[in-house]
C-alpha cells in the first residue's frame, strides 16, 4: 500500500509468502484455531453453512437466468437512433442469451428494434454481468458495430460505475493496481494473481483433461487497474456501515471491480460470487494474514453476514451499477454522454 498524498492511495501487491497466499493458511491462524467448524474458501464461514449457501446461490442464479424478459418490464431505453440503442439494464437480467439460450435483454432489443443484418449477435458491443445493472449500448448497423468495437478496444469509451461496498473505506480515493487471473481453484471465477497462484495454475493446467477448462485456466494474468473515489460513507438499513464508491476502470477485465473490491477487504454489497457465502475465493484470493496487512480496517466477516441478512430481508440485488457512459457516435462522430442513476 503506497500513500500518495492526504487521503489518496494506490493499492499494490507486495509479493506474499506462500503460506500467506495459500487459503489453507487460514487454519493456522489464531482466529481459525478458536473456531471449531471447518472453514472453506477463506471466508471464515463454517463449511456446512457455506456449502448450503453456495447451492442456494446456484439455484437462485439459475432461476433468475431462466426468468422471462420482456420489453414492458425490462427494456428501459435511454437513447435510440437508426445506428444504436442505449438501455439501462436491470439487475438480474442477462445481457445475452449465453450457451443455454436463456431469456436476455439482447433478445428483447432485437425483437423491438432489429438490425441491418437481421442477426441478433451482430448487435452485441459489450456486456454487463447478470447481477450488474446499468448502461449498455447495442449496435443496429454493421458499420456502427465495427466502430463501437474499435472504440471499446482502443479505450476511447469512458465508463464509470457506482457501488456500495461493505464497511467504511479508510481512504477517500485512489487506484487499485492488482493483476487478475482465472481462479484454478474456483473456475470460472477470477482472483488476484500472485507468484504462488500462477505456479499452482500451471500445475493444474498439466492435469486438466477438459480442453475447454485447460484453455480457460492457461490464460496469463493480466494487469488490472481500477480508480475509485468514495462518494459517501453511509449506514445500510440505518445500521451497517457501507461506502458509496465511484469506480472508473482503467482496464476492463472479467469481474475486475468485484474482485478488486473483495481484495481490498470491502466486497460489493450483495455480490453473490465474491461476497460472503460466495462461490469464488474469498478476499480475491488473498489469505487472512496478508489481508490483515493490506487492509487492517476491512469489513469483518461478522459485518458482512449482518449486511447479508439485511439485504436478504429487503430482496436487494448486487449493488454495482454502470452509471455513466461516454463515447463518440460511431457514424456522426458526435460526442455522446449518458447517465443512469443507480437503483440503490
Amino acid at each position: 500500500t503506497e500513500i500518495l498524498d492526504g487521503n489518496k492511495v494506490t493499492i499494490r501487491m507486495a509479493v506474499p509468502e506462500k503460506q500467506q497466499d495459500d487459503q489453507t493458511y487460514l487454519h493456522d491462524t489464531a482466529a481459525a484455531q478458536q473456531s471449531s467448524p471447518a472453514k472453506s474458501n477463506g471466508s471464515g464461514v463454517p463449511e456446512t453453512v457455506l456449502q448450503y449457501e453456495k447451492q442456494m446461490r446456484k439455484i437462485q442464479a439459475a432461476d433468475r437466468a431462466g426468468a422471462p424478459v420482456n420489453a414492458k418490464d425490462h427494456l428501459h431505453v435511454i437513447y435510440e437512433d437508426e445506428h444504436l440503442v442505449v438501455v439501462d439494464k436491470p439487475s438480474g437480467v442477462l445481457c445475452v442469451p449465453g450457451v443455454n439460450n436463456n431469456p436476455s435483454l439482447l433478445t428483447v432489443v432485437f425483437e423491438t428494434y432489429g438490425n441491418e443484418s437481421n442477426a441478433m449477435d451482430s448487435m452485441i458491443v459489450h456486456r454487463l454481468d447478470m447481477d450488474t445493472s446499468g448502461l449498455v449500448v447495442f449496435a443496429r448497423t454493421n458499420a456502427s458495430l465495427r466502430a463501437l468495437h474499435e472504440s471499446f478496444r482502443e479505450r476511447r469509451v469512458s465508463k464509470s460505475y457506482e457501488a456500495l461496498l461493505c464497511g467504511h473505506l479508510q481512504y477517500d480515493e485512489g487506484v487499485i493496481d492488482l493483476p487478475l487471473q482465472r481462479d484454478h481453484r474456483y473456475p470460472p471465477f477470477m482472483r488476484v494473481s500472485t507468484p504462488q497462484s500462477e505456479l499452482e495454475a500451471a500445475i493444474v493446467v498439466k492435469d486438466l483433461q477438459h480442453n475447454g477448462w485447460k484453455k480457460l485456466v492457461k490464460k496469463r494474468p493480466k494487469k488490472s487497474q481500477t480508480a475509485f473515489k468514495v462518494l459517501s460513507r453511509e449506514l445500510y438499513a440505518e445500521k451497517y456501515p457501507v461506502s458509496r464508491v465511484q469506480y472508473s476502470p482503467v482496464t476492463g477485465r472479467t469481474h475486475q471491480l468485484r474482485v478488486h473490491s473483495a481484495a481490498i477487504g470491502h466486497p460489493i454489497v450483495a455480490d453473490p460470487a465474491y461476497g460472503v457465502y460466495g462461490e469464488a475465493c474469498a478476499n480475491g484470493g488473498f489469505g487472512e494474514a496478508y489481508m490483515d496487512a493490506l487492509s487492517p480496517r476491512r469489513a469483518t466477516v461478522a459485518l458482512q453476514l449482518d449486511i447479508h441478512d439485511a439485504i436478504r430481508a429487503k430482496g436487494q440485488c448486487m449493488c454495482l451499477h454502470a452509471k455513466e457512459l461516454s463515447f463518440s457516435h460511431p457514424i456522426t462522430g458526435k460526442e455522446m454522454s449518458f447517465v443512469a442513476p443507480p437503483p440503490f
